[in-house]
């Protein structure tokens, strides 16, 4: 078992109980990873299953729509990076209005104990939960059906503390290096290969136009050293985010150059890309020449930058 949707589908899953962690985990940062490693060591010890339960859409969606934030990566990497730090089971819980307007006291009862027969539930020391947001770690502790771990806030060296909204700020402002050291890996973001406008392919640098599959967070305007993923073969990838300056009209998304892969129609496939660092801002050059000198550039320095990437097996 990997995934599944809806905690209610589990019932009777776990007969001997099993260690679960809660929350919306975006990106799945470095405080995530905290909570996941802090479920895992008390689960191996007592020989029962790991579980997180993670919600989609986020809630805000529901509760406070102007105000949902872009995610920092698609749902699929979301469970993937889960599985990989050690949980046995992602439940994918949709959040609905109807599931929004559960009380605690019904969410411990419905979710936590006919359903996952929780032995031991692990979250942040500020999590809340229920409707109104009113449940609290006391409230958890209050049941007495299952041990309760409150994790500290993840700091980094500077002391300030690792959140989602931390590692949103660091990537709409281009600084990928900071992104990198909140996510504990690049940040990613995935779409799908739609028709632009073919200029790439009259500058010698046929580019995959991309649309975001998901609300997906958008970095900074710029042109970034990635790695894209494209049928499980990663490439360097020179990648521009915005619209040029140089054209007229040109429309602001992201487009990938991917070095070393033959020219061919990817229209409709799906490319993962993998942010490394920010080249430069989008910049008016004075002249066609100067630009694709400037492109050049742009593609030497993340084929360098790239080398020095241990790429994943």
């Amino acid at each position: 078992m990997s995934w599944v949707i809806g905690a209610e589908s589990l019932q009777g899953a776990f007969p001997d109980g099993c260690a679960a962690t809660l929350g919306v985990f975006d990106g799945v940062h470095r405080g995530h990873a905290a909570l996941v490693e802090a479920t895992v060591r008390w689960a191996r010890a007592r020989g029962v299953p790991t579980v997180a339960l993670t919600f989609e859409p986020h809630p805000a969606a529901v509760l406070a729509p102007d105000q949902r934030p872009p995610m920092l990566c698609p749902l699929a990497h979301r469970v993937q990076k889960l599985r990989r730090l050690g949980i046995d089971c992602v439940i994918v819980q949709p959040f609905t209005r109807e599931f929004s307007l559960l009380s605690a006291e019904a969410f411990i009862e419905r979710i936590l104990r006919d359903s996952l027969n929780a032995r031991a539930v692990v979250v942040g020391d500020d999590f809340r939960f229920g409707q109104g947001r009113r449940g609290t770690v006391a409230t958890l502790q209050g049941v007495g059906a299952f041990e309760v771990l409150a994790v500290p806030r993840v700091r980094d060296p500077s002391g300030a503390p690792i959140s989602s909204t931390r590692a949103r700020e660091v990537v709409r402002a281009g600084d990928m290096e900071q992104a990198r050291a909140l996510l504990g890996e690049p940040f990613c973001w995935t779409g799908v290969v739609v028709r632009g406008d073919g200029r790439g392919r009259t500058l010698g640098y046929p580019t995959a136009n991309l649309a975001a599959l998901e609300p997906l967070l958008t970095p900074a305007e710029g042109v970034y050293a990635c790695l894209a993923q494209l049928s499980g073969e990663m490439y360097p990838a020179a990648v521009s985010v915005g619209a040029p300056p140089m054209f007229e009209n040109a429309r602001g998304r992201i487009e990938a150059y991917l070095i070393g892969l033959p020219d061919r129609d990817l229209y409709g496939h799906t490319l993962t890309l993998q942010f490394l660092q920010r080249l430069r801002p989008q910049q008016k050059f004075e002249s066609l020449d100067a630009l694709l000198v400037q492109m050049a550039h742009d593609v030497e320095q993340t084929r360098q930058l790239t080398q020095e990437v241990e790429l994943p097996r």
